[in-house]
């Protein structure tokens, strides 16, 4: 099984390894929130500008599990499985009442990064995870209290509206890792 990612990006294979490497050895808990597929924003065309790059939620799970399988390769597949089920956690972004705007066409799609860390520091930018050779632009804090305010107003509404433990099938990840 092979799938074709957008010509020139590749996995960020050492965020990835990072990711797996928290959830096998410390058992920290990751969930991601990704743009809709083929999400176009304003009615451009695909080309202009997409936010969905295609990946299901199942693919970019699988494609942490492969880390730490390389990572830790005497990990048995129920341990694995035992771990995404547990620490892992990757849905869609969605807005009540689902993942379509207004329109009911167009899905959502988001094009910043917001990443937080041990809920104490966080990114906000524009910065992909992989490589794509844009001018990108973010800003870090570090500061415990802003980072609360901003899980409050930001990514705790969006996680309660957007995860659905449906959005990611644990055996579907594990029969991923088969796919490159």
């Amino acid at each position: 099984n092979t799938q074709i990612t957008v010509p020139g990006c590749i996995w960020p294979s050492e965020t990835l390894e990072a990711l797996g490497r928290a959830i096998w050895k410390r058992g920290v808990d990751v969930e991601i929130v990704l743009s809709n597929p083929v999400s176009i924003p304003g009615g451009l065309s695909p080309t202009e500008a997409q936010y969905g790059n295609g990946w299901s939620c199942v693919d970019v799970a699988a494609e942490i599990v492969k880390r730490i399988k390389r990572q830790f390769p005497t990990a048995s597949n129920d341990k694995l499985s035992e771990k995404v089920s547990k620490n892992l956690r990757v849905c869609f972004i969605k807005r009540k009442p689902g993942n379509k705007w207004d329109n009911g066409k167009d899905t959502v799609g988001m094009h910043a990064k917001h990443f937080i860390i041990d809920d104490k520091c966080t990114y906000i930018g524009s910065q992909n995870l992989y490589i794509c050779d844009l001018a990108e632009w973010g800003v870090v804090i570090d500061h415990k209290e802003t980072v609360s305010k901003i899980m409050r107003e930001y990514w705790i509404p969006m996680w309660q509206v957007s995860y659905v433990k449906d959005d990611l099938d644990v055996k579907g990840v594990m029969a991923g890792l088969e796919t490159n």
